[in-house]
């Protein structure tokens, strides 16, 4: 995951200060943040996806927007509230192999509007090496993260439209090469025009984004000529490096972190029949930082004797994870954070859930 993304999540639970003790936003201030698909997610061949999210709003979530590509899927009015964080989801097939960004925005009751959150995904490719976290030597704690996913895809190749007499339209980045961690501006200048996209919002002629990044990254404006013609461009962020957390902790810290608050699904919930489920807690803070978070899922099938389940001892550095789950079964989740001098904190509450048979 993108150094920046971290950053994000942690930002959009800032303002649910009677949910977490993340600190304070102001009273304006809306989030929204895509759960699946992951960044950098790689599909085999075309086909169908799940599209799920949260947002937040101190206004309340009035919707949500979903884009690809920075055409506009579906509009989520009304989105639904779990947890205190108000839930979206989308089916969308893609039309043909390549490389697509899904970008959600979310919308406050009083018109304000998130940052979008992206997830870049690729139908058609495969991956060429996957590198995990090694275990911790010595008892020290496990890396917050790990080495990136190499991904090996067919690119895609698409013609740009000549932009008509008298349209200007320049889109860079400054720089475009840079060392993991480090940030750069992605810039556009554009004249006699009638729309620019970039986000999958709309932006002045002349706009300028940050952002900072632990992988290469690649990034499309989309302009809309006076004769309604599109016309994209992109301009690619070149990485080198991998980013590196400090695992050396304060000498000091001996506290543990406090317990994550489970969120996603509510406590109680019943749930149709379906393979697997997500599983998203608040996160907490601590000053060594946060390692790692461990989940322990158990289930029973109606006798109240409650085992292990499958798959049902995870341990990761995200705020959010997919269990397997069967049918006609009873679910209940707990989660404890690591923190970066390996304190270990306690346990959530048990959260339940059932799965229906049907």
């Amino acid at each position: 995951m993108k150094l920046n993304h971290i950053f994000k999540l942690l930002c959009m639970l800032v303002m649910l200060s009677l949910l977490s003790a993340c600190g304070s936003e102001s009273s304006a201030g809306t989030s929204v943040w895509i759960d699946v698909p992951v960044n950098g997610l790689v599909f085999p061949s075309v086909q169908t996806i799940e599209i799920e999210g949260h947002a937040a709003s101190s206004a309340g979530v009035s919707r949500v927007e979903i884009w690809i590509n920075g055409a506009l899927l579906t509009t989520i009015n009304d989105p639904p509230m779990q947890g205190g964080l108000a839930a979206f989801h989308a089916e969308w097939t893609p039309s043909e192999p390549g490389e697509y960004t899904i970008q959600a925005v979310a919308f406050g009751a009083d018109g304000t509007a998130s940052p979008p959150d992206s997830a870049r995904v690729t139908f058609g490719g495969a991956l060429a090496t996957a590198v995990g976290c090694p275990s911790p030597g010595g008892g020290g704690p496990t890396p917050v993260s790990c080495p990136t996913v190499v991904i090996a895809v067919t690119p895609v190749i698409t013609d740009t439209p000549t932009s008509p007499p008298g349209a200007v339209v320049q889109f860079w980045a400054e720089p475009a090469e840079i060392e993991a961690g480090a940030c750069t501006d992605i810039r556009w200048h554009v004249e006699n025009v009638s729309r620019v996209v970039f986000g999958g919002i709309d932006q002045p002629f002349d706009g300028s984004y940050r952002d900072c990044l632990c992988a290469s990254q690649r990034y499309t404006l989309t302009v809309v000529h006076l004769n309604d013609s599109e016309e994209r461009r992109t301009v690619d962020i070149a990485v080198s490096g991998s980013c590196v957390t400090p695992t050396s902790p304060p000498p000091q810290d001996t506290t543990p972190p406090p317990a994550p608050v489970p969120a996603v699904p509510a406590n109680g919930l019943t749930i149709s029949c379906k393979a697997s489920q997500s599983l998203v807690w608040l996160p907490v803070d601590d000053p060594s930082g946060i390692a790692e978070y461990r989940v322990e899922v158990q289930r029973h099938s109606g006798d109240n004797n409650w085992q292990a389940a499958p798959g049902g001892s995870i341990s990761l550095a995200d705020k959010t994870t997919s269990v397997p789950v069967e049918c006609g079964w009873y679910y209940r989740w707990r989660v404890r954070a690591v923190d970066g001098a390996g304190n270990v904190g306690g346990w959530s509450g048990w959260s339940q859930f059932a799965i229906t048979l049907s």
